[in-house]
């Protein structure tokens, strides 16, 4: 069994396009916004649920994301 690092996946709520996308390597604590999505009803930010590192991003800006999709996760 591969051992996986402790991670945070942070994922869209809905459908809607990637306005901004936090730093890869960025430091982030609980409620820290980590992402932008530009959504039917307006803006949404995503924050970050846990302390960590952005570990990286799953979508780009101007993507379309859907309900559920990841968007960033975090390295604890």
């Amino acid at each position: 069994m591969i051992p996986l690092p402790p991670i945070s996946l942070v994922t869209a709520p809905s459908k809607a396009r990637v306005r901004t996308l936090a730093t890869v390597g960025a430091t982030v604590a609980p409620g820290d916004v980590v992402a932008v999505l530009d959504a039917p009803r307006g803006p949404v930010s995503l924050r970050a649920g846990v302390h960590g590192r952005v570990g990286g991003r799953l979508a780009t800006t101007d993507q379309m994301v859907a309900d559920g999709d990841g968007v960033v996760w975090i390295q604890r």
